[in-house]
């Protein structure tokens, strides 16, 4: 009994630390941000000082800015983009991997998996070079052994270089999830089917993307909230700019807030977006329960 109580006591002890961090670095800034988005406080003017109550006017102002709904636009498309690129390419890996007799396998498990050490920021300044006007851009002169004219990506192609650097940043994680689950389906299964006469492609589709279709909605929540809340990677190579074309939420909610000085309406922006994030992530869990 002593024995039994002494264990829980240490558990709490192991647990406590934990418990600590995620109330001082995320429960308390979410209630922080649910007070202020009904307040008008800013860092700048009087408002900063003596911030007032002003209910739900935040949320109207948010609901009739154009730029709201642009930049809640743009996180669609990049969660979008990035998921579906990622999807193929951590997939292709996985099978690739999952392969018993493959050359170059720990090569290209390292080549994959390589970009998840590097922090988002170093991996930005390391795309500016490489998505750099002219002749000195890394794409540009694989693009010009092709005899294809330079191409100014980050100008002309914005959304799609930061959705192209999001590939090569995540495209591991994919992976490692997918070839996980493709390690766990049983191989008399997959034999059986072959002498059946199934082909490679009817066996990723009829048995295996089932047999590990709960991997893929996992990896696919993990991905879709990771999308909407993305930050530094962005701002860090375009700034959200040129103009507005990358302006995600997370930089529209930088911008308010610290740019333009609204905290309030910053925290109503984020607000939405928490809400958001949860409708997905609780559709995402209904699929992952519903047996198939």
């Amino acid at each position: 009994m002593v024995a039994n109580r002494y264990e829980k006591w240490l558990l709490y002890g192991f647990l406590l630390p934990a418990f600590i961090l995620l109330v001082a670095f995320y429960i308390f800034p979410a209630i922080w941000a649910i007070r202020t988005s009904f307040t008008d406080l800013a860092l700048t003017g009087a408002s900063a000082l003596n911030p007032k109550f002003i209910g739900l006017r935040q949320y109207q102002r948010l609901f009739s800015d154009p730029d709201f709904f642009n930049a809640l636009g743009r996180t669609a498309i990049y969660a979008f983009g990035t998921i579906a690129g990622q999807f193929v390419i951590g997939m292709i890996c996985a099978l690739l991997l999952n392969r018993r007799r493959l050359f170059g396998q720990g090569v290209l498990l390292a080549a994959v998996v390589l970009p998840m050490v590097i922090p988002s920021l170093i991996q930005a300044l390391l795309w500016q070079s490489m998505l750099a006007n002219g002749e000195f851009g890394t794409l540009n002169r694989v693009i010009g052994i092709f005899g294809i004219a330079p191409v100014q990506w980050v100008r002309e192609l914005p959304m799609f270089s930061v959705i192209l650097v999001n590939f090569w940043n995540n495209s591991g994680f994919a992976m490692i999830l997918f070839l996980a689950g493709l390690e766990n389906i049983p191989k008399e299964l997959l034999e059986a089917a072959q002498i059946d006469g199934a082909s490679g492609w009817q066996q990723l589709r009829f048995i295996k993307l089932p047999l590990i279709r709960y991997v893929i909605l996992l990896w696919l929540l993990l991905n879709t909230l990771g999308c909407f809340n993305t930050f530094e990677l962005i701002y860090a190579l375009t700034g959200g700019g040129p103009g507005d074309l990358t302006t995600t939420m997370g930089i529209y909610i930088y911008n308010q807030g610290f740019r333009y000085f609204e905290l309030g309406l910053g925290s109503a922006a984020g607000l939405i977006l928490l809400v958001v994030s949860l409708v997905i992530a609780l559709i995402y869990v209904r699929l992952m329960r519903v047996e198939v």
